[in-house]
């Protein structure tokens, strides 16, 4: 008579995605707390290799220096969020204008998805729980997600988001400026041949034009605790 063994708990996976300034980044940050998941913010990443190339001014369309480059740069993600680039701490720094201005065209790249994505589905393995948020987190890094949300608001109200929490950080940016930035970004990550920004069919639809914070994060809790039970 073989001996019971207790079952493996079963994991949970929660995928966000939407475009940029809909605010997954600080929701995502709070639905990990309240549900108590690892977070990873997956967009980081590819600021923070969008910074590297900034740095040592690689040209996007050579790409065995992409590769190379790629091969000999490392990004960590420290425990409280914390950003790091070949063991520099870079966590304010991709948050500036000049990195939001370049990180699609990075993100386009196939070298640059694929290292990443990879990266990304070891660290999913790894985890007891995990709630991960950036563009393609439902249709290629985690698609056997447990729960699939899919969050968006107007392009003026994600521009007046961006605007405000860059002002936090003593940045000071157009409004007008920063939609048209947001719509540029919307067009590249829908249209790039690569795991293109998506709304898979089993994700749940959440516009946040006119929700509060605490609106979105308790409808995404609830959702979650009520499925659990």
């Amino acid at each position: 008579m073989k001996p019971n063994r207790p079952k493996k708990k079963k994991t949970l996976k929660i995928a966000i995605d939407g475009p940029a300034g809909a605010g997954k980044s600080t929701v995502a940050r709070e639905v990990s707390n309240r549900l108590h998941l690892k977070y990873l913010d997956t967009g980081a990443m590819y600021r923070a290799i969008t910074l590297k190339f900034i740095r040592e001014k690689v040209d996007l369309s050579d790409i065995k220096t992409v590769e190379e480059v790629l091969e000999r740069t490392s990004i960590q993600l420290g425990d409280n969020q914390e950003v790091f680039l070949d063991n520099e701490e870079v966590t304010f720094e991709i948050r500036l204008p000049h990195v939001n201005e370049n990180v699609s065209p990075v993100s386009c790249l196939t070298s640059v998805r694929s290292r990443l994505v990879q990266l990304q589905q070891v660290i999913a393995r790894e985890s007891d729980g995990i709630i991960m948020e950036g563009r393609d987190i439902a249709s290629r890094v985690m698609p056997d997600a447990d729960f699939k949300f899919y969050l968006d608001a107007s392009i003026e109200e994600r521009a007046k988001r961006r605007s405000k929490e860059q002002l936090e950080k003593g940045i000071i940016l157009n409004e007008e400026a920063v939609a048209a930035e947001i719509n540029n970004r919307d067009s590249i990550d829908s249209k790039r041949d690569d795991s293109p920004l998506t709304i898979v069919e089993d994700a749940i639809l959440i516009d946040t034009t006119e929700m509060t914070f605490e609106e979105v994060v308790n409808k995404i809790v609830e959702k979650v605790t009520k499925s659990a039970r």
